[in-house]
């Protein structure tokens, strides 16, 4: 009954944001913030894990992948709901060291969030230079922010009201939330990061290399297996459906966006996850209800955009997105392992063979304490059929010039379109609190020497990052020092070397 009352409300939220002007979106927003105040003026803190502290869902993957605890795992931010009871059980003297300090770590939160009367932070971010590139545990950041946070939830009611302040007088309310739990269903307004996919230097579809777009969205309220003898079968599930408008400056203006996942571990140790992806409407394109039923039900459109073509320049309605992941987790000879995939393609034929497709491919175990990733992206792709040599069409639209970005920054890959990229990474976290990382990044950008990315420098450029960070607690201050150094070989001259340093510095009231 609660499933049936939550999908019967979600109508209305998709009409309502598919046909929503500016005078709308300003209500919505003001909407948001009265609605933050009211709430974070009352209790505690926030129903998903990592939304505060990224490193959290880090030792949520430790016992997932380690086979500790079952989780649906690739879907950034999960909900505590039903995670509690799994750490309760754990008997901490049988697990390896790196299990037992994100068992320890995990527990401390979750006392946080039950006992603490209320979240608040202060966060201040200052770097040598704007960062271009991210991880899982980075952020997409200018040289400055200044952050004021206030988290609380009340009852059903939870809300995160974050202020960001940014060098020239930029204001915004990224990572802000308003959210509401209705049995097993979580409906939230708001702009928080998200990250679909087991990779961990990138997603090709969602990750946090773009600000979040502010959409509402309608998700499940724990990524545990199901009480309902009817979806036993799923194991650990977890589904979220979306819809947002873009706020950046585009040549078409306040798109909208729609978003879906669903993720499940049908059997012990693999995850699949499905992801779907829509851009539609827009300032002086349809963008009513009945033009989103034609985006989501595959209704084909000519892709010159006239009235009638050839049924070969047929394509699907709106700038569309979609694909799977699997990640598998084994043990060999008591060693962790986990192979992990991602496919996302651009466009489909016969209405559900996905084409034009980006790879990536990783894997991941754990040494002496630490977790160590290899991971390799390709959005190097030809566009249409396999015999074609065309690029520059993955996070492309003819429609839609400015992409499938925000801000200037693709939603997806944070390396963007036309990218080979080789990562590897490690990290660990200790038991006093203390965290360290580091990733190296091997990138052959723009092959063809035709730069649609926005974060393209040259015509080719074949760059070597590399990236770490060291994060302490002291007392109520969490300090992350960092320093990115960049070797650079932009259309076949010689190597130049960059460095930027950064810090991050919370503190909690």
């Amino acid at each position: 009954m609660i499933e049936y009352v939550t999908h019967t409300h979600f109508p209305f939220f998709v009409g309502y944001f598919s046909s929503m002007d500016d005078s709308k979106f300003r209500f919505v927003r003001h909407f948001l913030f009265v609605g933050l105040m009211l709430v974070t003026s009352l209790v505690k803190a926030s129903p998903w894990i990592g939304t505060t502290e990224p490193l959290l869902h880090r030792d949520l993957q430790t016992l997932v992948e380690q086979g500790y605890i079952n989780v649906a795992l690739s879907s950034f931010p999960v909900p505590w709901k039903g995670i509690d009871k799994q750490l309760s059980a754990l008997d901490i003297t049988f697990l390896t060291p790196e299990a037992q300090v994100a068992t320890q770590r995990l527990r401390h939160y979750f006392k946080q969030q039950k006992n603490n009367s209320s979240q608040r932070f202060v966060s201040l971010y200052a770097a040598s230079d704007s960062s271009r590139f991210t991880d899982f545990v980075g952020m997409q950041s200018p040289k400055a922010r200044l952050t004021v946070v206030n988290e609380a939830t009340a009852g059903r009611w939870a809300g995160r009201l974050a202020l960001n302040f940014e060098p020239g007088g930029e204001k915004h309310f990224d990572q802000s939330y308003l959210a509401y739990q209705l049995g097993d269903w979580n409906v939230r307004l708001g702009a928080i990061d998200q990250w679909w996919g087991p990779g961990n230097a990138s997603s090709l579809i969602l990750s946090n290399s773009a600000r979040p777009i502010p959409s509402v969205a309608v998700s499940r309220s724990q990524a545990t297996a199901s009480v309902n003898s009817w979806l036993s079968f799923l194991g650990p599930w977890y589904f979220t459906a979306q819809v947002g408008q873009t706020g950046d400056s585009r040549q078409i203006n306040d798109v909208r966006l729609w978003a879906s996942r669903f993720n499940f571990q049908p059997l012990s140790g693999l995850e699949i996850g499905l992801s779907w992806s829509a851009m539609w409407g827009g300032e002086g394109q349809p963008s009513s209800f009945s033009d989103f039923l034609k985006v989501i039900t595959f209704r084909a459109e000519c892709a010159n955009n006239a009235e009638q073509c050839d049924d070969a320049l047929d394509t699907k309605a709106g700038n569309q997105l979609a694909g799977y992941d699997i990640r598998y987790s084994f043990r060999v000879f008591d060693q962790p392992f986990s192979l992990y995939a991602q496919q996302i393609g651009e466009d489909a034929v016969d209405y559900y063979k996905v084409t034009d497709k980006a790879l990536l491919v990783g894997f991941s175990t754990y040494l002496w304490g630490n977790k160590l990733f290899i991971e390799n992206a390709d959005t190097n792709v030809v566009c249409g059929a396999s015999t074609s040599i065309i690029t520059n069409c993955y996070y492309e639209h003819s429609l839609y010039k400015s992409g499938y970005r925000h801000y200037e920054r693709a939603i997806g890959s944070t390396f963007d379109s036309d990218a080979k990229v080789t990562s590897m990474g490690l990290s660990r976290h200790f038991a006093d609190g203390d965290a360290y990382s580091f990733t190296v990044h091997y990138a052959d950008l723009n092959r063809d020497g035709v730069r649609p990315s926005p974060l393209l420098l040259g015509q080719r450029e074949k760059l070597l990052q590399l990236s770490g960070f060291y994060q302490f607690p002291l007392q109520n201050w969490l300090i992350k020092l960092g320093a990115t150094v960049t070797g650079n070989e932009i259309d076949q001259q010689a190597r130049e070397w960059d460095a930027m340093v950064y810090t991050q510095i919370n503190y909690h009231l």
